[in-house]
């Protein structure tokens, strides 16, 4: 028994001094980065438990815990740590993770956030999506990846040229497009399709008015903030990248043409026609062309497109970089070399990279410098179009039959032979771009530090047009054609200087709020110059030297200068990692406005809120993460160029000045109000991010509203005032618009990944005011009677034009003696943005093996189909013969028989024949504006990367092969006979939707890529 007892109170002593010795003891310690910098704010959490704190300003941190318990320390961007506690004093160093890392978004200014700290919409695109199908240019590649962004290919050619566009208009009669930001410093367009895809590492898309907040009313309309790479961190490791790529590109569509009538006019068959209107079609022998070689009378399907070459585009680039944590360098070289569709027609582009950065402690210097050549030479647009002259080919005649380049062997009188226009009628430029970037950082102390950074572009281009004088023989006419010969050189430069300093602020207020700040300034020198000399009639023909022209030159020079300063502030607040607060402020002063009203103020504020992690276990395991935002902006928008308000003077020329030593000027009746102010806009948004299964199923809305005032806008004023146009400040537009975007991952394994996003967006704008005495403004220039205009009440931009008189249901009211419907000016005809746009990308990933596709429809616009206005001129068009050009009565129609009264027509027939339809039909712009629904497959791409561990025995880190192609297909209505891609316009400004028979036809591309890294 007494053992027993003894026992029992030895189990009890051994129980108690476990006890004793498991009570919670206080452990501290301080937590540092890799560089020896105290880090504030890590959490520090006991595994398990609810027990936690937060370490100090200095990185110190004291929580109580027991013997053999684990602590888990975590920080953004940084790789957690988990200690077993077995002494009071735990010192730790906190390593980067890059995986964290890489989730840091770019934005404003080169500022670094987490994407839970944005409050706006964004999307990023990463290097490997942005160049899957190898695109020549950035602005391509990005073509149905964001959702709410538009880039429209506004002509094919050589050196296409695009419209970059966010969340719709605007500004009714200003620029409407995004702003480009690259490393940091405002940029331009051009620029942009100048960088070579390969060196970007990434692209943020700020979809929103939030942009302007800390980049000035340049970046009302979004920004895309371009960063490239800077090299690797493999500390003394050269990485050596080869990328090499051919493409070939192919007409995909030409119109399609009526196949009952050939060469001539008015129902006779004629051998010197440009046209269609001949007799039927029979197969018999025909003279055909000047020289009346006989031909079969027959209908030749895409008689013209033997005229087009497979154009192809040769890419290479060679990068090398090397760097560890505290630097890095990267050089790049790249080359483009493109033969066009248009036999003759070249582009040459050539890049040159370099950057450098190095950082220690308290100093950090970053520096890029990039210098771009280009060369493009191209046949036709001086006195007229290469694929013009095409379209003019009658539809039984072999365009290959007549390449000999000599008009008088052509196969018609009235129009040039296109073969002639590849040599005597060209337009050569050459350009060169510079571009250098200069950062310098200093660390104040753990919580301060200073940023300056300064910029510079200059752009230079230099070029001449010619056109080669011809004169027909007098052979059908008693006066002959006489085309007159012309040259024009031209020149123009700009420069621009740009530089930001900031002063940023990052503290821990307390163990749960968190500050960070962004004071800086912004000054920003834009000049520019640009002289031009022309003249007429060459003395020596093929010398082109503009002291070869006879009679007087006209010159052109035009030089310009605008400055603007800002002062701004940007703030964040967090509050335990799961709400965030933004605010901002920016002061502009520009140049181009008066000193009463050249500064403005804009102010936002943003605020972001995550559940997920403000609740435990919210949305338990299918809900992974959840955010909310909300943000709203003002933006002040100085849209017009220097020197705008100033009373100006042009050169009297038209009224016989110069004369001899005498000249003389006019004023310009173009006046715009010298107390213009800034565009007003007011912004508001707001986000909801949801990602379900641990990022299987991503889902992100957003919803936007913007109220746009004082808008600048040309009017028409009082014949009183002398001047034929004046600029002020009126409109008023609303815009709206919607966003949605889909992420699924339905399979993802060792061997196997499929990823699929959907995206949708609506964006609308409509006129709520164009001036208190009219409800309409035209925008930009016409063709001919149709054109754009802005409306009260209406969305914008709408197309207006001649279009049939109806009645009160719709029907086409005819003239009773005529037969002819009669027309109606200033008629809506449409809207030229799309109800909505539908995206849908995905990538397939097996192995090695990865296919991607990139696909998008738009529905709900128009467009003005040029060359369908040419095609009915010359006979061609399917329209033309159908009813076999015989008078016919007009479908809905109805004739008035009383005034105001309309009966239905069943009797009374149109004139019929040639003149109607080169008369009646091409006066009515109705006819030519079209359904500009499209569903197109803009890129597929199959690469297949090698595996490493084989390329590793090589010396080889990586080594991928691909194919691509792009435009593969397009689905368009069937009113749309193939006349031309929907997207293309004749301008990048906001005369969308509107296109010309002068643009090059739709093109598809499709090639083959290496990838090399040593």
């Amino acid at each position: 028994m007494k053992s027993k007892t003894k026992l029992l109170l030895t189990f009890l002593a051994l129980l108690l001094s476990q006890q004793f010795f498991a009570q919670a003891k206080s452990v501290t310690g301080t937590i540092i980065d890799e560089g020896g910098v105290p880090l504030a704010g890590v959490t520090i959490i006991e595994k398990g438990t609810k027990n936690g704190t937060q370490s100090d300003f200095d990185g110190n941190y004291e929580i109580k815990v027991n013997d053999g318990a684990v602590l888990v320390f975590s920080f953004i961007g940084m790789l957690p740590q988990e200690v077993v506690v077995s002494s009071s004093k735990i010192n730790i160093t906190m390593k980067e993770d890059v995986t964290e890392l890489e989730s840091v978004v770019v934005t404003a200014l080169g500022i670094k956030r987490k994407p839970d700290e944005i409050t706006t919409a964004s999307q990023v695109v990463k290097t490997d999506e942005l160049n899957q199908a190898k695109a020549t240019n950035a602005a391509v590649g990005l073509v149905g990846k964001v959702s709410g962004l538009q880039i429209n290919t506004i002509n094919n050619g050589v050196n296409p040229s695009t419209r970059i566009q966010l969340r719709g208009f605007r500004s009714i009669t200003g620029n409407n497009e995004a702003l480009i930001v690259i490393n940091g410093v405002i940029s331009t367009s051009g620029a942009f399709s100048e960088l070579n895809p390969e060196i970007i590492e990434s692209i943020n898309v700020i979809k929103g008015s939030n942009g302007a907040a800390l980049y000035g009313s340049q970046g009302s309309n979004g920004v895309i903030i371009v960063t490239t790479k800077k090299g690797n961190k493999e500390q003394n490791k050269f990485n050596i990248a080869l990328n090499s790529s051919v493409t070939f590109e192919e007409v995909s569509m030409l119109p399609k043409l009526q196949n009952r009538f050939g060469q001539g006019y008015q129902g006779a068959q004629d051998f010197t026609e440009n046209t269609s209107w001949g007799a039927e079609l029979d197969g018999s022998l025909q003279p055909t062309g000047l020289e009346q070689t006989l031909m079969p009378y027959s209908f030749i399907k895409d008689n013209y497109k033997p005229f087009f070459n497979t154009g192809t585009t040769m890419l290479n680039s060679i990068a090398v970089s090397s760097g560890d944590e505290n630097g890095y360098v990267n050089l790049s070289i790249g080359n483009q070399e493109t033969s066009g569709i248009i036999p003759t027609d070249s582009f040459k582009k050539n890049n040159f990279y370099f950057g450098a950065g190095k950082s220690n402690d308290k100093w950090s210097l970053n520096a890029n410098v990039r210098y771009t050549t280009s060369h493009q030479n191209t046949a036709g647009g001086v006195e007229g179009s290469v694929y013009n002259s095409l379209t003019q080919v009658p539809v039984n005649v072999p365009v290959e039959a007549f390449s000999n380049p000599d008009n008088a062997t052509h196969w018609t009188y009235w129009e040039l032979n296109p073969y002639w226009r590849l040599k005597n009628e060209r337009i050569d430029s050459k350009g060169q771009t510079i571009e250098g970037v200069g950062e310098i950082g200093y660390k104040i102390n753990k919580n301060i530090d200073a940023t300056y950074r300064a910029s510079f572009r200059t752009t230079s281009f230099n070029g001449y047009e010619f056109f080669n004088g011809y004169e027909a023989q007098v052979v059908y006419w008693d006066t002959p054609s006489d085309y007159v010969s012309s040259y024009e050189v031209n020149n123009s430069n700009s420069r621009r200087i740009y530089s930001d300093f900031l002063l940023n602020f990052n503290y821990m207020l307390t163990n749960d709020v968190s500050f960070k700040a962004n004071i800086g300034n912004n000054i920003t020198n834009i000049e520019s110059n640009r002289s031009s000399i022309k003249g007429n009639r060459l003395v020596v023909p093929g010398l082109y030297n503009i002291t070869n022209i006879t009679g007087n030159t006209i010159p052109e020079d035009f030089k310009s200068q605008q400055r603007g300063y800002a002062f701004f502030a940007n703030v964040d607040l967090g509050y335990k990692d799961y709400l965030f607060l933004n605010l901002t402020a920016r002061n502009d002063w520009t140049s181009v406005l008066n000193k009463n009203n050249n500064s403005f103020f804009y102010p936002s504020a943003g605020v972001s809120f995550i559940p997920t992690k403000a609740f435990d276990n919210f949305g338990g395991d299918i809900l992974t993460y959840a955010k909310v935002s909300a943000s709203i902006v003002k933006v002040g928008n100085a849209i017009i160029d220097p020197y705008d308000i100033n009373d100006r003077f042009l050169s009297g020329d038209t009224a016989g000045f110069p004369y001899s030593v005498i000249n003389s000027f006019v004023q310009d009746p173009s006046l715009t109000d010298f107390n213009l102010k800034p565009e007003d806009n007011i912004s508001k948004e707001i986000n909801l991010n949801l990602e379900f299964y641990r990022r299987r199923i991503t889902f992100d809305v957003s919803y936007y509203t913007s109220k746009n005032t004082d808008q600048i806008l040309q009017t028409s004023p009082s014949f009183a005032s002398g001047a034929n146009e004046a600029t002020i400040n009126v409109g008023e537009t609303t815009s709206t618009g919607l966003e949605l975007d889909l992420g699924l991952t339905p399979i993802k394994n060792d061997n196997l990944t499929w990823d699929i996003r959907f995206g949708y967006s609506a964006p609308k704008t409509t006129v709520d005011k164009v001036t208190e005495i009219s409800v309409q403004a035209a925008v930009g220039d016409y063709l001919g009677t149709a054109g754009i205009a802005a409306i009260a009440g209406e969305q914008f931009p709408m197309i207006v034009g001649t279009g049939y008189q109806r009645d009160e249901n719709g029907n086409v009211i005819i003239d009773a003696s005529s037969g002819d419907p009669l027309k109606a000016n200033n008629v809506k005809l449409g809207k030229t943005t799309p109800d909505y746009i539908l995206g849908l990308s995905s990538s397939l990933t097996y192995k090695n093996f990865k296919l991607s596709g990139v696909f998008d429809y738009r529905t709900g616009h128009v467009f003005y189909a040029g060359i369908k206005d040419g095609l009915i001129q010359n006979g061609t068009d399917i329209s033309t013969a159908q009813g076999g050009r015989q008078p016919f009565i007009f479908p809905n129609s109805v004739v008035e028989t009383s005034p105001g009264v309309y009966t239905q027509n069943n009797s009374v027939t149109t004139s019929g024949g040639q003149d109607y339809y080169t008369g009646i039909y091409r006066e009515i712009d109705e006819n030519f504006v079209l359904d500009a629904t499209a569903f197109k497959c803009r890129e597929i791409a199959l690469s297949y990367t090698f595996s490493k561990d084989l390329l590793s025995r090589i010396g080889i880190s990586s080594f991928s092969v691909g194919i691509n192609a792009r435009n593969v297909f397009m689905i368009l209505p069937k009113e749309n006979r193939n006349y031309t891609d929907p997207e293309f316009s004749f301008t990048t400004g906001n005369n969308v939707g509107l296109s010309t028979g002068n643009q090059a036809p739709p093109t598809r591309t499709y090639g083959i890529n290496f990838n090399l890294t040593f």
